[in-house]
């Protein structure tokens, strides 16, 4: 079977302009728009997604991706024309391009990604190593392999929202994972109990990887990865999650999505952007109860206000 082929788009920049340029692109990319952020004390290859001991403090990158196929020059120039138009009220910096080959993104995972604790008690490991020192008495261990979906568990955003759902997650709820990647956040919280987990991603690789990490941790019979938004799942939830961008969250809020759970964790949310996710929780019926800090980066927990 052939490689698949993405092309990478990466811009570096400040927070304010990043949060525009993945607001314009999210719609436009196939294959995702990830934020990071460099570590201005380490290597020019070094952030916050990969393995390393200091917290990144440098620019932000704006990652996104396109499948290389018979579209891609019309997707291409769609990106190009929403990044001239952002251009036209602050300038853009120049993207870089580069093809990258699925089975080449998967490796450069592999060399960056080692078994990491985060939380109280969460111990990530990938699928091609042994777990260090690992006690079944004290950790709750998850095993990845993110394949080309977003999330390894490396993210700050992503290890607020575990160390959220560490602290949320009850025995018997019913919990809904929007974005849910490599489905690291669906299989903890079915770990932590929750006896229904959904998870919905519109990226299909992402399902597959979701699907395959689920049956990896044993817990199938508790999470279903669907492909789709997040009016893709039914009904209502005791707890919904999403760690995305701040404008999709926005968005999400306004479509409905504040009806139907009673507490959420929201994070990929830069500090810029977290009054911009507070008004549009408020509108949909929302309270802040908490808010988780890592660098530039919040964890925001909202409750339903209760009816009178």
């Amino acid at each position: 079977m052939d490689d698949k082929h993405w092309l990478e788009l990466s811009i570096e920049t400040d927070g304010e302009l990043a949060e525009a340029i993945s607001e314009a692109l999210f719609p436009l990319v196939e294959g995702g728009v990830a934020l990071e952020q460099r570590n201005r004390r380490l290597d020019d290859q070094a952030t916050a997604d990969r393995w390393e001991d200091e917290p990144a403090d440098g620019p932000i990158v704006v990652r996104a991706y396109l499948p290389v196929d018979e579209a891609l020059e019309a997707r291409r120039q769609r990106v190009e024309q929403a990044l001239a138009c952002l251009n036209l009220i602050r300038p853009v910096p120049t993207p870089a391009y580069r093809i990258v080959a699925q089975s080449d993104w998967a490796d450069a995972w592999r060399a960056g990604f080692q078994p990491l604790r985060i939380g109280r008690h969460i111990l990530i490991t990938p699928s091609w190593l042994r777990a260090p020192d690992y006690n079944p008495e004290r950790d709750l261990l998850i095993t990845l392999d993110p394949g080309m979906a977003f999330g390894t568990g490396l993210h700050p955003t992503t290890q607020l929202c575990a160390a959220a759902l560490e602290d949320y997650v009850e025995a018997g709820m019913r919990v809904l994972d929007v974005g849910s990647g490599s489905g690291i956040l669906s299989i903890l919280a079915a770990k932590l109990g929750a006896s229904e987990v959904v998870g919905v991603d519109t990226d299909p690789e992402a399902v597959r990887a979701g699907q395959e990490n689920a049956a990896r941790n044993a817990v199938s019979d508790r999470v279903r990865i669907i492909h789709g938004a997040h009016d893709a799942a039914t009904g209502h939830y005791d707890l919904i999650v999403a760690n995305i961008l701040a404008g999709v969250i926005a968005q999400m809020l306004a479509e409905g999505l504040g009806a139907r759970g009673a507490r959420f964790i929201f994070s990929g949310i830069l500090d810029s952007q977290r009054e911009q996710v507070i008004r549009a929780a408020e509108q949909a019926g929302l309270y802040l109860k908490e808010v988780r800090t890592s660098n530039d980066w919040v964890c925001l927990i909202f409750e339903r206000k209760k009816e009178l």
